[in-house]
């Protein structure tokens, strides 16, 4: 390509509509993605990626004055693991391809030759180079860039919007959703086993919290947004619906999870692998109906009624009763706090000098039981659940 070719490329590129990809939980952001990744009008970049982090903790940037090569090197370094998946255990992608023997290998030399012929002669800002990189990470993938017609970035959390939405002001969001209560039982358990830190009430605190919310945080912002049941993205005409909305057309690789068009089968999270069949029923099991007690899942049926209902997950009928003696049962630990007080936790945590954890596990207790009496406030007042959902008729 010629210099006149990178700068057409670019403007065109400037111009693309975006979309942001958040999650509420295990919701299957990542799934979602997958689906998109090798969708020939959608530039993608591999998984989550919190680009203005680390725009914004760039050691190059703080300086002011930069090359653009020392910038891009940069990148590289702080990204390898994204642009060699070899390295990417944690979201198994170090194990891509129908034989789990394959990983994205991206040529270094000819992604940063990419980013800097489209970045030549322009201002190096935030948007700009994410444009570029996401630009040049598809070209060393050999995919047609003229046919990208929309970018796809990977958000995941909703405290990371205001950055992007400086860059992107018109951008569309995707929230997803689940089940909150095979949500919450797959976040505790699976996050506990994978990295034991999360063990204690601040990561229960924000996963309940994050789960309670859902996409009603994106109601301060003036974007267009949609919510989607991970239940349903398994279904054609759902993600027909999807491909509408994002103005793109339908293409049978929506059926095959893939990262750099490799098949993907699942994180390290996930006890159970797909097969790179894409979506499966099977994966979503996780047995929360024995996991959670009678009286967890009698308060979270309660202070999510409406949603439970509006979503179209199973749910039982309310009466002024329950409501009489719910903020009594909201007093009382969850199933998952009653290890935050019991004998062989503390004296685990006394053991190892961990004499903060117990001051904060009761710091959250509290504010777990505060957070649920707003949203029990909010049924009592029989305040409805009411958010732009991408529903399966």
């Amino acid at each position: 390509m010629t210099v006149s070719d990178y700068r057409k490329l670019m403007d065109r590129l400037l111009e693309m509509p975006a979309c942001a990809l958040l999650t509420t939980g295990r919701t299957g952001t990542d799934l979602l993605q997958s689906l998109l990744d090798s969708h020939p009008e959608v530039l993608v970049f591999i998984g989550s990626f919190f680009y203005h982090k680390f725009w914004n903790n760039s050691v190059c940037v703080a300086a002011g004055d930069f090359e653009l090569s020392d910038f891009v090197d940069e990148f590289i370094g702080k990204h390898i693991g994204i642009l060699q998946s070899k390295y990417d255990i944690t979201e198994r992608r170090n194990q891509l391809g129908d034989d789990h023997n394959q990983s994205v290998s991206i040529d270094l030399g000819e992604f940063k030759s990419g980013v800097t012929n489209l970045l030549s002669g322009r201002e190096i800002n935030s948007k700009n180079s994410m444009i570029a990189i996401y630009a040049a990470y598809a070209m060393c993938l050999g995919q047609d860039i003229e046919k990208k017609t929309l970018l796809l970035h990977h958000l995941h959390h909703a405290e990371r919007l205001g950055n992007y939405l400086k860059d992107f002001p018109d951008s569309k969001i995707i929230c997803m959703t689940r089940d909150p209560r095979a949500n919450f039982v797959s976040g505790i358990e699976h996050w506990r086993k994978f990295d034991p830190s999360t063990d204690q009430g601040s990561h229960l605190h924000f996963y309940i919290k994050r789960i309670l919310e859902d996409a009603t945080v994106l109601e301060k912002y003036n974007n267009e947004y949609i919510a989607i049941r991970i239940e349903d993205i398994g279904r054609e005409n759902v993600l027909r619906k999807l491909c509408k909305w994002l103005n793109i057309s339908y293409n049978r690789c929506l059926m095959k999870s893939t990262w750099g068009g490799l098949t993907w089968h699942g994180d390290r999270l996930s006890e159970k692998r797909s097969e790179g069949s894409g979506w499966s029923a099977e994966m979503l099991k996780n047995r929360w109906e024995t996991r959670l007690s009678f009286i967890d899942k009698y308060v979270l049926n309660y202070i999510m009624f409406y949603r439970l209902r509006y979503y179209g997950y199973s749910y039982q009928k309310i009466s002024i009763l329950d409501s009489i003696v719910m903020p009594f049962l909201i007093l009382l630990p969850l199933s998952y706090e009653w290890r935050f007080i019991s004998f062989s936790y503390i004296r685990d945590c006394l053991r190892d000098r961990e004499y903060l954890k117990i001051t904060s596990n009761v710091i959250f207790y509290r504010r777990r039981v505060g957070l649920f009496m707003q949203f029990y406030s909010k049924i009592t007042r029989r305040e409805k659940f009411n958010q732009p959902f991408l529903s399966c008729e």
